[in-house]
Protein backbone atom coordinates (compact mmCIF):
# COMPACT_ATOMS: atom_id res chain seq x y z
CA UNK A 1 0.00 0.00 0.00
CA UNK A 2 1.68 3.44 -1.11
CA UNK A 3 1.45 6.16 1.69
CA UNK A 4 -1.31 7.95 1.02
CA UNK A 5 0.78 11.46 0.97
CA UNK A 6 2.29 9.94 -2.24
CA UNK A 7 -1.69 9.36 -3.61
CA UNK A 8 -2.57 13.10 -2.66
CA UNK A 9 0.43 14.21 -4.43
CA UNK A 10 0.17 12.35 -7.31
CA UNK A 11 -3.46 13.64 -7.11
CA UNK A 12 -2.58 17.24 -7.11
CA UNK A 13 -0.46 17.32 -10.44
CA UNK A 14 -2.22 19.47 -13.10
CA UNK A 15 -4.13 16.87 -15.78
CA UNK A 16 -2.75 16.56 -19.17
CA UNK A 17 -3.17 19.39 -21.87
CA UNK A 18 -6.14 18.82 -23.91
CA UNK A 19 -7.82 16.65 -21.97
CA UNK A 20 -11.64 15.93 -22.62
CA UNK A 21 -12.66 13.71 -19.62
CA UNK A 22 -10.93 12.23 -16.31
CA UNK A 23 -11.66 8.59 -16.80
CA UNK A 24 -7.75 7.64 -17.38
CA UNK A 25 -6.70 9.90 -14.88
CA UNK A 26 -8.58 9.80 -11.33
CA UNK A 27 -8.05 8.38 -8.44
CA UNK A 28 -8.52 4.73 -10.21
CA UNK A 29 -4.96 4.78 -12.05
CA UNK A 30 -3.35 5.84 -8.48
CA UNK A 31 -5.34 3.46 -6.57
CA UNK A 32 -6.17 0.40 -7.63
CA UNK A 33 -9.56 -1.43 -6.38
CA UNK A 34 -7.29 -4.12 -4.24
CA UNK A 35 -6.04 -0.74 -2.15
CA UNK A 36 -9.01 0.66 -2.18
CA UNK A 37 -10.31 -2.56 -0.31
CA UNK A 38 -7.49 -2.44 2.03
CA UNK A 39 -7.80 1.26 3.24
CA UNK A 40 -11.66 0.46 3.94
CA UNK A 41 -10.39 -2.55 5.75
CA UNK A 42 -8.10 -0.48 8.03
CA UNK A 43 -10.72 2.20 8.52
CA UNK A 44 -12.90 -1.22 9.58
CA UNK A 45 -9.84 -1.13 12.68
CA UNK A 46 -9.27 2.27 13.57
CA UNK A 47 -10.67 4.77 15.96
CA UNK A 48 -12.41 7.94 15.10
CA UNK A 49 -12.21 11.42 16.30
CA UNK A 50 -14.98 14.53 15.46
CA UNK A 51 -13.97 17.31 13.70
CA UNK A 52 -16.46 18.98 11.93
CA UNK A 53 -19.78 18.83 10.00
CA UNK A 54 -22.50 20.42 7.95
CA UNK A 55 -25.93 19.56 7.31
CA UNK A 56 -25.19 16.45 5.27
CA UNK A 57 -21.76 15.08 5.94
CA UNK A 58 -19.50 15.18 9.02
CA UNK A 59 -15.66 15.01 9.16
CA UNK A 60 -13.66 12.70 11.37
CA UNK A 61 -9.97 12.35 12.17
CA UNK A 62 -8.31 8.97 11.64
CA UNK A 63 -6.63 7.20 14.33
CA UNK A 64 -5.02 4.14 12.66
CA UNK A 65 -4.95 0.50 14.72
CA UNK A 66 -1.32 0.02 16.64
CA UNK A 67 -0.52 -2.88 14.11
CA UNK A 68 2.82 -3.47 12.75
CA UNK A 69 1.17 -3.92 9.08
CA UNK A 70 0.43 -0.37 9.41
CA UNK A 71 2.93 1.92 9.20
CA UNK A 72 2.40 4.87 12.60
CA UNK A 73 0.87 7.86 10.83
CA UNK A 74 -0.74 6.39 8.41
CA UNK A 75 -3.75 8.10 7.91
CA UNK A 76 -1.20 11.65 8.96
CA UNK A 77 -2.59 14.49 6.59
CA UNK A 78 -5.95 12.73 6.05
CA UNK A 79 -9.58 13.24 6.98
CA UNK A 80 -12.48 10.81 6.36
CA UNK A 81 -15.63 12.42 5.18
CA UNK A 82 -18.72 10.68 5.87
CA UNK A 83 -22.75 11.34 4.28
CA UNK A 84 -25.23 11.76 6.92
CA UNK A 85 -28.98 10.41 6.56
CA UNK A 86 -31.08 13.80 7.40
CA UNK A 87 -34.54 14.62 7.56
CA UNK A 88 -35.94 16.34 4.81
CA UNK A 89 -32.19 17.13 2.77
CA UNK A 90 -31.85 15.14 -0.44
CA UNK A 91 -28.04 15.10 -1.38
CA UNK A 92 -26.45 13.41 -4.15
CA UNK A 93 -24.95 10.04 -3.38
CA UNK A 94 -21.08 9.48 -2.82
CA UNK A 95 -20.57 8.28 -5.96
CA UNK A 96 -21.93 10.66 -8.34
CA UNK A 97 -20.28 13.38 -6.07
CA UNK A 98 -16.89 11.62 -7.01
CA UNK A 99 -17.94 11.21 -10.59
CA UNK A 100 -18.40 14.66 -10.81
CA UNK A 101 -15.63 15.78 -9.42
CA UNK A 102 -13.33 13.59 -11.66
CA UNK A 103 -14.91 13.89 -15.07
CA UNK A 104 -16.84 17.75 -14.90
CA UNK A 105 -14.97 19.49 -11.72
CA UNK A 106 -11.32 18.37 -12.55
CA UNK A 107 -11.20 19.78 -15.76
CA UNK A 108 -12.95 22.82 -15.68
CA UNK A 109 -11.32 24.18 -12.31
CA UNK A 110 -7.71 22.39 -12.79
CA UNK A 111 -7.51 19.24 -10.51
CA UNK A 112 -4.16 21.08 -9.07
CA UNK A 113 -6.48 23.22 -7.29
CA UNK A 114 -8.72 20.84 -6.13
CA UNK A 115 -8.68 18.77 -2.79
CA UNK A 116 -8.16 15.21 -3.89
CA UNK A 117 -10.08 12.62 -2.52
CA UNK A 118 -10.50 8.72 -2.83
CA UNK A 119 -13.36 6.77 -2.81
CA UNK A 120 -13.65 4.42 -0.13
CA UNK A 121 -16.31 2.06 1.69
CA UNK A 122 -16.76 1.87 5.41
CA UNK A 123 -19.11 -0.89 7.39
CA UNK A 124 -21.78 -1.22 10.07
CA UNK A 125 -19.10 -1.50 12.69
CA UNK A 126 -17.61 1.62 11.29
CA UNK A 127 -20.75 3.67 10.62
CA UNK A 128 -21.82 2.52 14.42
CA UNK A 129 -18.46 3.79 15.87
CA UNK A 130 -18.46 7.32 14.14
CA UNK A 131 -22.26 7.75 15.12
CA UNK A 132 -20.74 6.90 18.54
CA UNK A 133 -17.79 9.87 18.74
CA UNK A 134 -20.18 12.30 16.90
CA UNK A 135 -23.14 12.33 19.32
CA UNK A 136 -20.65 12.37 22.17
CA UNK A 137 -19.09 15.42 20.87
CA UNK A 138 -22.00 17.12 19.55
CA UNK A 139 -23.36 16.34 23.01
CA UNK A 140 -20.59 17.63 24.90
CA UNK A 141 -20.78 20.78 22.93
CA UNK A 142 -24.14 21.89 23.12
CA UNK A 143 -24.97 25.16 25.33
CA UNK A 144 -27.12 25.40 28.39
CA UNK A 145 -30.51 24.67 26.50
CA UNK A 146 -29.17 21.27 25.77
CA UNK A 147 -29.72 22.08 22.35
CA UNK A 148 -26.76 21.73 19.39
CA UNK A 149 -25.67 24.44 17.66
CA UNK A 150 -25.61 24.07 13.67
CA UNK A 151 -26.15 20.16 14.16
CA UNK A 152 -29.37 17.63 14.35
CA UNK A 153 -29.16 14.20 16.17
CA UNK A 154 -31.75 13.02 14.34
CA UNK A 155 -29.44 12.65 11.35
CA UNK A 156 -27.23 9.32 11.48
CA UNK A 157 -24.23 7.96 9.37
CA UNK A 158 -25.03 5.25 7.73
CA UNK A 159 -22.75 2.63 5.95
CA UNK A 160 -21.89 2.56 2.56
CA UNK A 161 -19.29 5.15 0.58
CA UNK A 162 -17.53 7.13 2.31
CA UNK A 163 -14.42 9.37 1.46
CA UNK A 164 -10.56 10.29 2.48
CA UNK A 165 -9.37 13.49 1.66
CA UNK A 166 -6.46 15.52 1.95
CA UNK A 167 -6.01 17.15 5.54
CA UNK A 168 -5.69 20.98 4.93
CA UNK A 169 -5.70 22.45 8.20
CA UNK A 170 -3.19 23.44 10.45
CA UNK A 171 -0.04 21.27 11.29
CA UNK A 172 3.55 22.47 12.68
CA UNK A 173 4.91 25.26 11.22
CA UNK A 174 2.39 25.89 8.73
CA UNK A 175 -0.74 28.35 9.41
CA UNK A 176 -3.83 27.27 7.90
CA UNK A 177 -7.06 29.66 6.73
CA UNK A 178 -10.65 28.18 5.50
CA UNK A 179 -13.19 30.54 4.15
CA UNK A 180 -15.79 30.22 1.21
CA UNK A 181 -15.03 32.75 -1.39
CA UNK A 182 -18.90 32.83 -2.56
CA UNK A 183 -19.74 34.56 -5.85
CA UNK A 184 -17.41 36.54 -6.60
CA UNK A 185 -18.68 38.60 -9.32
CA UNK A 186 -21.97 40.93 -9.06
CA UNK A 187 -25.21 38.08 -9.31
CA UNK A 188 -26.68 39.03 -13.60
CA UNK A 189 -30.12 39.26 -11.78
CA UNK A 190 -28.80 42.10 -9.73
CA UNK A 191 -30.68 45.46 -9.49
CA UNK A 192 -28.57 48.05 -11.80
CA UNK A 193 -28.33 50.46 -9.23
CA UNK A 194 -27.05 47.87 -6.71
CA UNK A 195 -24.40 49.11 -3.88
CA UNK A 196 -23.74 45.36 -2.34
CA UNK A 197 -23.05 42.25 -4.27
CA UNK A 198 -24.79 39.39 -4.17
CA UNK A 199 -22.74 37.89 -1.09
CA UNK A 200 -23.03 41.16 0.91
CA UNK A 201 -26.90 41.65 0.24
CA UNK A 202 -27.08 37.88 1.61
CA UNK A 203 -25.17 38.75 4.59
CA UNK A 204 -26.77 41.58 5.38
CA UNK A 205 -29.94 39.80 5.48
CA UNK A 206 -28.64 37.01 7.65
CA UNK A 207 -27.38 39.39 9.89
CA UNK A 208 -30.53 41.71 10.63
CA UNK A 209 -32.53 38.51 11.29
CA UNK A 210 -29.82 37.38 13.68
CA UNK A 211 -29.96 40.89 15.31
CA UNK A 212 -33.94 40.58 15.31
CA UNK A 213 -33.56 37.23 16.75
CA UNK A 214 -31.85 38.45 19.66
CA UNK A 215 -34.51 41.04 20.17
CA UNK A 216 -32.99 44.41 18.61
CA UNK A 217 -35.50 45.44 16.67
CA UNK A 218 -35.59 49.14 16.45
CA UNK A 219 -32.24 50.43 16.84
CA UNK A 220 -28.88 49.39 14.93
CA UNK A 221 -26.80 46.82 16.55
CA UNK A 222 -23.10 46.65 16.05
CA UNK A 223 -21.94 43.81 14.04
CA UNK A 224 -18.49 42.51 12.39
CA UNK A 225 -19.08 43.96 8.86
CA UNK A 226 -18.79 40.61 6.57
CA UNK A 227 -15.66 40.05 4.09
CA UNK A 228 -16.96 41.18 0.81
CA UNK A 229 -14.74 38.74 -1.52
CA UNK A 230 -15.19 41.16 -4.25
CA UNK A 231 -12.02 42.56 -2.65
CA UNK A 232 -10.04 39.39 -2.91
CA UNK A 233 -9.98 40.29 -6.84
CA UNK A 234 -9.75 43.81 -6.69
CA UNK A 235 -7.49 45.83 -8.90
CA UNK A 236 -6.20 48.13 -5.80
CA UNK A 237 -3.43 46.41 -4.16
CA UNK A 238 -4.67 48.05 -0.91
CA UNK A 239 -8.00 47.15 -1.24
CA UNK A 240 -6.75 43.41 -1.70
CA UNK A 241 -4.53 43.73 1.79
CA UNK A 242 -7.58 45.70 3.23
CA UNK A 243 -9.99 42.55 2.65
CA UNK A 244 -7.25 39.89 3.68
CA UNK A 245 -7.17 41.70 6.86
CA UNK A 246 -10.19 41.41 8.33
CA UNK A 247 -10.23 37.71 6.30
CA UNK A 248 -7.07 36.72 8.04
CA UNK A 249 -6.98 39.17 11.15
CA UNK A 250 -3.97 39.40 13.80
CA UNK A 251 -2.62 38.70 15.87
CA UNK A 252 -2.13 34.92 14.55
CA UNK A 253 -1.86 36.73 11.11
CA UNK A 254 1.17 39.20 10.09
CA UNK A 255 1.17 41.79 7.70
CA UNK A 256 3.71 39.41 6.00
CA UNK A 257 1.67 36.33 5.79
CA UNK A 258 -1.22 38.59 4.25
CA UNK A 259 1.41 39.83 1.62
CA UNK A 260 2.29 36.05 1.06
CA UNK A 261 -1.37 35.47 0.65
CA UNK A 262 -2.15 38.11 -1.83
CA UNK A 263 0.98 37.04 -3.57
CA UNK A 264 -0.19 33.30 -3.98
CA UNK A 265 -3.52 33.95 -4.80
CA UNK A 266 -2.71 35.85 -7.89
CA UNK A 267 -0.07 33.86 -8.86
CA UNK A 268 -2.51 30.57 -8.70
CA UNK A 269 -4.85 32.12 -10.80
CA UNK A 270 -7.61 29.91 -8.93
CA UNK A 271 -10.09 32.74 -7.74
CA UNK A 272 -9.83 33.82 -11.07
CA UNK A 273 -10.76 30.67 -12.59
CA UNK A 274 -13.57 30.97 -9.94
CA UNK A 275 -15.10 34.09 -11.01
CA UNK A 276 -14.80 32.84 -14.75
CA UNK A 277 -16.58 29.93 -14.39
CA UNK A 278 -19.44 31.25 -11.89
CA UNK A 279 -19.64 33.73 -14.62
CA UNK A 280 -19.69 31.77 -18.02
CA UNK A 281 -22.68 29.41 -16.44
CA UNK A 282 -24.87 32.06 -15.22
CA UNK A 283 -25.00 34.72 -17.61
CA UNK A 284 -28.46 35.58 -17.56
CA UNK A 285 -31.58 34.09 -16.16
CA UNK A 286 -30.78 30.65 -16.06
CA UNK A 287 -32.02 30.71 -12.28
CA UNK A 288 -35.39 30.65 -13.24
CA UNK A 289 -35.14 29.33 -17.25
CA UNK A 290 -32.06 27.10 -16.87
CA UNK A 291 -31.98 25.50 -13.16
CA UNK A 292 -30.52 21.76 -14.82
CA UNK A 293 -28.35 23.47 -17.03
CA UNK A 294 -25.09 21.65 -15.85
CA UNK A 295 -23.03 24.85 -16.06
CA UNK A 296 -25.50 26.54 -14.00
CA UNK A 297 -25.11 24.11 -11.79
CA UNK A 298 -20.93 24.15 -11.69
CA UNK A 299 -22.09 27.86 -11.25
CA UNK A 300 -23.50 27.05 -8.36
CA UNK A 301 -21.34 24.47 -6.81
CA UNK A 302 -18.39 26.82 -7.19
CA UNK A 303 -20.83 29.65 -5.07
CA UNK A 304 -20.56 27.29 -1.96
CA UNK A 305 -17.49 25.45 -2.41
CA UNK A 306 -14.30 26.30 0.84
CA UNK A 307 -11.00 27.34 -0.19
CA UNK A 308 -8.15 25.70 2.20
CA UNK A 309 -4.95 28.19 2.12
CA UNK A 310 -1.78 26.60 4.11
CA UNK A 311 1.12 29.22 4.94
CA UNK A 312 4.31 27.63 5.86
CA UNK A 313 6.07 29.67 8.52
CA UNK A 314 8.98 29.33 6.47
CA UNK A 315 8.90 32.62 4.35
CA UNK A 316 10.64 30.78 1.35
CA UNK A 317 8.18 27.58 1.45
CA UNK A 318 5.40 27.78 -1.22
CA UNK A 319 1.73 28.85 -0.04
CA UNK A 320 -0.92 26.19 -1.25
CA UNK A 321 -4.54 26.49 -1.88
CA UNK A 322 -7.25 24.37 -2.78
CA UNK A 323 -10.81 24.11 -2.91
CA UNK A 324 -12.98 21.35 -1.53
CA UNK A 325 -16.69 20.94 -1.05
CA UNK A 326 -17.12 20.96 -4.40
CA UNK A 327 -20.24 18.92 -4.68
CA UNK A 328 -22.48 18.52 -7.00
CA UNK A 329 -25.99 20.59 -6.46
CA UNK A 330 -29.50 18.54 -6.37
CA UNK A 331 -30.62 21.35 -8.12
CA UNK A 332 -34.64 19.97 -8.24
CA UNK A 333 -34.65 20.26 -4.23
CA UNK A 334 -32.79 23.92 -4.48
CA UNK A 335 -34.17 25.51 -7.13
CA UNK A 336 -36.66 27.23 -5.42
CA UNK A 337 -34.81 28.26 -2.30
CA UNK A 338 -32.16 29.90 -4.59
CA UNK A 339 -35.28 31.59 -6.53
CA UNK A 340 -37.25 32.60 -3.39
CA UNK A 341 -33.61 34.03 -1.51
CA UNK A 342 -32.58 36.25 -4.94
CA UNK A 343 -36.54 37.70 -5.07
CA UNK A 344 -35.94 37.99 -1.12
CA UNK A 345 -33.22 40.26 -1.66
CA UNK A 346 -34.23 42.18 -4.47
CA UNK A 347 -37.84 42.80 -3.11
CA UNK A 348 -36.42 44.28 0.40
CA UNK A 349 -33.92 46.19 -0.89
CA UNK A 350 -30.72 44.38 0.58
CA UNK A 351 -28.96 44.97 -3.10
CA UNK A 352 -29.28 49.11 -2.49
CA UNK A 353 -28.62 48.99 1.21
CA UNK A 354 -32.15 50.14 1.87
CA UNK A 355 -33.33 47.95 4.56
CA UNK A 356 -34.93 49.69 7.49
CA UNK A 357 -32.55 49.38 10.32
CA UNK A 358 -29.10 49.83 8.35
CA UNK A 359 -26.39 46.88 8.61
CA UNK A 360 -23.25 47.64 7.44
CA UNK A 361 -21.36 45.11 4.79
CA UNK A 362 -18.69 46.92 3.83
CA UNK A 363 -19.12 45.85 0.67
CA UNK A 364 -16.31 46.45 -2.34
CA UNK A 365 -19.45 47.73 -4.95
CA UNK A 366 -19.96 50.76 -2.14
CA UNK A 367 -16.03 51.68 -2.25
CA UNK A 368 -16.03 52.26 -5.62
CA UNK A 369 -19.27 54.12 -5.45
CA UNK A 370 -17.37 56.17 -3.24
CA UNK A 371 -14.63 56.76 -4.71
CA UNK A 372 -15.76 57.60 -8.16
CA UNK A 373 -17.78 59.95 -6.75
CA UNK A 374 -15.58 61.85 -4.19
CA UNK A 375 -17.78 60.76 -1.28
CA UNK A 376 -16.20 59.66 2.14
CA UNK A 377 -14.28 56.13 1.93
CA UNK A 378 -16.31 53.53 4.04
CA UNK A 379 -14.38 53.01 7.34
CA UNK A 380 -13.89 49.04 6.85
CA UNK A 381 -11.38 50.48 3.89
CA UNK A 382 -10.47 53.95 5.17
CA UNK A 383 -7.27 52.91 6.78
CA UNK A 384 -5.28 51.13 3.82
CA UNK A 385 -6.69 54.09 1.24
CA UNK A 386 -6.25 56.66 3.44
CA UNK A 387 -2.32 55.67 3.57
CA UNK A 388 -1.96 56.87 -0.28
Amino acid sequence: MKPLKDIWSELSKPLPAGLLGAEHVGPATVVSPKEVYELSYILHRSEFTHLAEGRANAVFRIREPKDPGVPAGFFRGTLLRVPKATPDVVPCDYESLQDFQEKFVDVCVGRQHLVPQILVRITQAVATALNARRDAALRANANGNGNIKGCDLKSTILPGYAMLVEDMGPSPGCKALEFKPKWLAQSPLAPADATRCRTCAREALRLAKLRKKAGFRTAAVPVPAPVCPLGLLHADRAVVMSTLERLAPGPSWTERDRERLADAFRESGVLERLRDLQEEGDSGDALFTRPSDPRFGLSMTLRDCSCFVRVPVDPDAPVTIKLADVDKKNWRQKQAYWQRRHNDLVDDGWYRGAEKTPVETACVLWLDYCLERGLEIPPAFRERLGRR
